[in-house]
């Protein structure tokens, strides 16, 4: 694949993720059956998340995410969130200013994030990282290992096939191309740019009774 290829896969998502901003949240509720709160709360925790740590979000969407990441960080937390959507991040100020929250949301890229090294704690991926060319996903694990501090943690939340036959035909009939990847992909990407303790496990919640989310968690390792 050339870098033209690259570009295009990226433009193409990014077009479609604007359209999405109007109805992302609405789309959120329906897919968790109304237990997007439940979810969110599942995925702060999985990422370790705690009191004063300094969390960013890559990919936040219109923020819930980075919300719940924020109040668990408490009053001597930071939390950030960019993503490549202008209309998500002005969706997520607005969330933010509504709930009264100090939280910074800014446009950028995986694959070149706007911050400088060693500053975060925690960075969470949810729903995003196979939404891109293999080219800016590799990129941003390695941007992802540069602004996190030493020992910092990286968690990614991601659609996953179960495992028994009859639930895997099931989400393959409903869920279709959000499935084309498996979260073991990222296992030597997050190697070669220098994560260890690598962690590759199902998440504790199921969407239409369907084991369908996993993640993986590492910490930075620096020298």
């Amino acid at each position: 694949m050339n870098d033209t290829d690259i570009s295009e896969k990226d433009k193409l998502m990014a077009s479609q993720m604007e359209k999405m901003v109007p109805s992302y949240d609405s789309y959120m509720k329906k897919v968790t059956v109304g237990r997007e709160r439940v979810l969110r709360e599942e995925t702060v925790n999985l990422a370790q998340v705690k009191a004063g740590d300094c969390v960013l979000e890559i990919g936040c969407g219109t923020g819930t995410l980075t919300l719940v990441a924020k109040r668990k960080a408490g009053a001597s937390g930071k939390a950030f969130g960019i993503d490549i959507i202008p209309g998500m991040i002005e969706a997520s100020q607005r969330k933010a200013a509504e709930a009264n929250e100090e939280i910074t949301f800014r446009s950028g890229s995986i694959d070149d994030i706007p911050f400088s090294a060693n500053q975060f704690d925690v960075v969470m991926c949810s729903f995003m990282i196979f939404h891109m060319s293999e080219t800016t996903r590799r990129k941003g694990i390695a941007e992802i290992h540069r602004v996190l501090k030493p020992q910092g943690r990286l968690l990614v939340l991601d659609m996953a096939l179960p495992a028994q036959p009859l639930p895997r035909a099931i989400a393959k009939m409903l869920f279709g191309g959000m499935l084309e990847h498996e979260l073991q992909e990222l296992r030597p990407l997050m190697e070669a740019s220098g994560f260890s303790n690598i962690e590759i496990a199902r998440a504790n919640f199921r969407i239409l009774g369907l084991s369908v989310l996993a993640y993986v968690r590492g910490i930075a390792r620096k020298d």
